[in-house]
């Protein structure tokens, strides 16, 4: 009898074991984008989790802990014990189960100037930011490729290739300025992102089958050659060729740069076929359905993820980037529509704000701009056309000019 309630005592342990095991979220990789006064840390895992942080000063470094509860290592993290990084603002990262339940992952610093963490759903992932002092020397090489040095490549003519004068946009009557328009800020260095890539096409038009990550790789380029010929800007791309970037390390790379300003550049689709036309959009969170339902396209989750990030938003709206954000997809819609319209009859869909995972962690001024519909028959038939191209990314130069003259109060 004893025999029996021992093996049934051994059976019920090794079934909640197991059954432990199998609800337990999995911390199944780490990745890094590392550069020299920036890195980005992302923890994938394989479902929603509640984590624990602390932070921990000695006199000469300090540990930042986090705790990820009801989590195990995958077989891949498991043989990996630490990450290296050999800088003075992130020295290395060490990995472990530190208790069954719980596995702990520990960033060590020597100088820091600030850092930051939030997390994304589907998939959930935690994202660590790390800012050093400008001007480190050693470390490991950036993972970013084709992200080469501004390409003066001529990529064709418009008519008027003469700076125009573009629309005024309306503010909605802010009392504070920014720090930024306060000290008169200038921009010297800005990153385009043209959106998707590689595995991801994007958008693809229900007439001609045009793939968004093509049209907007076009655009961005042309965009990239008015802002250095008519500029002494430096602009960098987050991708050159048809690769796939993840949207984690398209805003990791701006903030690497000390981008002054950032615009992802994508192409819309609609279940009504009839819309088509332009739409700037910046960050933060919204209940318009139309704002939510790009945002989610964009974002490649659902609508319910979305929502799940009100409270992140919320935090983020604090920050003045926004204010800048919203007055420069102002000067970009404004000026694009103005310069359009001399060539088109081309709809206004107007400045809006939504939740865009590409703008979320970026530490500067950032929008994201829809050049059209791949929905509508016409609007496609134009984004196909180079002289089309040509003028939206012509149009989108002006508004980031406006934007600049306005910082100095003109």
């Amino acid at each position: 009898m004893k025999k029996n309630r021992y093996l049934i005592l051994i059976f019920l342990f090794l079934w909640g074991n197991s059954l432990f095991a199998t609800n337990s979220a999995i911390l199944k990789d780490i990745r890094y984008f590392s550069y020299k006064d920036y890195t980005r840390v992302v923890l994938d895992l394989s479902k929603p989790i509640r984590y624990k942080e602390k932070e921990l000063k000695e006199k000469d470094r300090v540990r930042f802990f986090l705790d990820l509860k009801n989590t195990v290592l995958s077989k891949k993290l498991k043989g990996k014990k630490r990450i290296v990084f050999n800088r003075n603002y992130i020295r290395e990262i060490r990995i472990g189960q530190f208790k069954k339940d719980i596995a702990r992952v520990v960033l060590e610093f020597k100088e820091v100037k600030e850092k930051k963490h939030f997390a994304l759903k589907q998939p959930f992932r935690i994202v660590i930011d790390i800012f050093g002092t400008r001007g480190e020397k050693n470390g490991i090489k950036t993972t970013i490729k084709n992200s080469n040095k501004p390409n003066k490549k001529k990529i064709g003519k418009i008519s008027n290739t003469k700076p125009v004068k573009t629309g005024t946009a309306k503010l909605d009557g802010d009392k504070k300025f920014s720090m930024a328009r306060q000290l008169a800020l200038t921009v010297k260095t800005i990153v385009l992102d043209p959106g998707h890539g590689g595995k991801d096409p994007g958008t693809i038009g229900k007439y001609y089958k045009t793939k968004e990550k093509t049209v907007v790789l076009d655009i961005a380029k042309r965009v990239e050659y008015y802002i250095t010929r008519y500029t002494k800007i430096k602009v960098y791309m987050t991708r050159r060729t048809d690769v796939f970037i993840p949207l984690e390390e398209r805003t990791a790379f701006a903030n690497s740069k000390h981008a002054d300003l950032f615009i992802s550049i994508h192409a819309n689709s609609a279940k009504n076929r009839k819309a088509y036309g332009l739409e700037t959009f910046w960050l933060n969170f919204t209940t318009d359905a139309h704002s939510i339902s790009v945002a989610a396209k964009e974002n490649a989750s659902s609508s319910r993820s979305i929502w799940e990030l009100k409270g992140l938003l919320k935090k983020i709206t604090l920050t003045s980037k926004l204010i800048e954000s919203r007055i420069f997809a102002q000067k970009v819609q404004y000026s694009t529509l103005y310069y359009l319209r001399r060539y088109y009859r081309y709809p206004d869909y107007k400045v809006r704000k939504a939740p865009f995972y590409v703008l979320i962690g970026a530490s500067m001024p950032a929008i994201l701009v829809e050049t059209g519909f791949l929905s509508n028959r016409t609007n496609e038939r134009l984004l196909r056309m180079s002289s089309f191209r040509n003028r939206i990314a012509y149009g989108i130069f002006l508004g980031v000019k406006k934007y600049i003259k306005s910082l100095n109060g003109k």
